[in-house]
């Protein structure tokens, strides 16, 4: 008797970091829901994190590299060697876009059959890549044979004319509805006040996110004195946000905490979600608030595509203070059941089950030309 056995796609998943939300989220809301019977998740990142110790348990080989930027040489000779190990790569899914061109050229080069371009940004936060963006989006365009994005402002800002696919930042739904529990100890084991009307900030500190905005907000004397921001996350910004909260004498409002893998727990501790993005994909973050059913203040920037029709989320522009100071003093209560939540995540796509059977068709072998 004859047993076939199918030989399992490698994937080689590029990341900017092995840190706690966005990207890195994305991807391992896949690595954990796949058959790794069928499918082998390595990675390629630039900074290390506490995610390193998960991908590990899960059989995933990790290569810490560095950018381009920093060491260039160091750079090609590490993707080099990685794209030319054996067995060789199925898969290449490229997810910082148009940063890692040079990256998906080599991929073809080495005869990569599958090489995934996918964008997360509708936007270029790092002002000095402007002049090049034109020349960056032709490389990554032309050395990759699959084109996705998070959403349509995401591929429209990437592909532009081109075509491309939307795969939805999809959540584990059930890990965010919202349980009984007893909202003073979720709040003691955090730290924050018990007396206060909590609004939650989760995002990397960076230009992008506008932390800067809910420290305007806090300085406002309509803000009722109960609203208390809380902002988790990591960054190249915290430390210099933490000071000008200080020299604001604003440090009753926020409570900063560091990236955790705890955040179902604060959701479920929180009264409301805040984020002033100057602008966004559709954010990971902003997913897993509306699953755990609170009142969403976002910034009119980021992507309609983000809200799930929960009546949970509200649009606000930037350029006018009163709507946010508004309903942060008034913050909504929507009764929604468990099943409404689930039931409007399965119907927009953004639940893992559903976005994982639409990655696996992209990933299986195709004819590969180097043309």
């Amino acid at each position: 008797m004859l047993i076939y056995t199918m030989k399992k796609i490698r994937i080689l998943q590029v990341i900017p970091a092995l840190t706690l939300g966005g990207i890195s989220s994305v991807v391992m809301n896949w690595f954990r829901s796949l058959d790794r019977n069928k499918y082998q998740f390595d990675f390629i990142s630039f900074n290390d994190g506490p995610l390193r110790q998960e991908i590990l348990a899960l059989g995933g080989k990790i290569y810490i590299i560095p950018t381009i930027k920093q060491r260039p040489f160091a750079h090609l000779r590490a993707i080099n060697k990685i794209l030319s190990s054996t067995p060789r790569y199925d898969v290449v899914h490229v997810h910082n876009s148009f940063k890692n061109g040079v990256l998906l050229w080599l991929a073809k080069r080495k005869g990569i059959p599958v090489r995934v371009c996918h964008s997360h940004t509708s936007g270029v936060e790092n002002k000095f890549l402007l002049p090049f963006i034109g020349l960056l989006k032709s490389l990554v365009i032309r050395a990759s044979n699959v084109h996705l994005a998070c959403g349509e402002s995401a591929g429209k800002f990437l592909y532009a004319k081109q075509p491309f696919t939307v795969l939805n930042n999809a959540i584990s739904v059930p890990r965010y509805l919202a349980k009984p529990h007893d909202n003073r100890e979720i709040r003691q084991q955090f730290a924050l006040p018990l007396d206060k009307k909590i609004v939650l900030h989760v995002g990397r500190f960076s230009v992008v996110k506008n932390h800067q905005f809910l420290l305007q907000l806090a300085q406002q004397k309509q803000l009722d004195s109960s609203v208390h921001f809380v902002c988790v996350g990591e960054g190249p910004l915290k430390d210099d946000f933490a000071r000008k909260i200080q020299a604001a004498n604003q440090q009753s409002r926020f409570t900063l905490l560091p990236a955790t893998p705890n955040i179902p727990q604060l959701l479920q501790g929180a009264d409301g979600f805040i984020m002033p993005s100057l602008f966004e994909g559709i954010s990971v973050a902003l997913l897993e608030a509306q699953a755990s059913a609170l009142p969403c203040l976002i910034s009119n920037t980021i992507a309609k595509e983000s809200d799930m029709g929960l009546k949970l989320v509200s649009f606000l522009d930037l350029g006018d203070k009163a709507p946010w100071l508004e309903q942060l003093n008034h913050l909504s209560v929507v009764d929604l059941t468990d099943d409404d939540i689930r039931a409007a995540f399965l119907e927009k796509g953004f639940s893992t089950e559903g976005v994982l059977r639409q990655l696996t068709a992209f990933y299986q072998p195709r004819e590969f030309t180097c043309s």
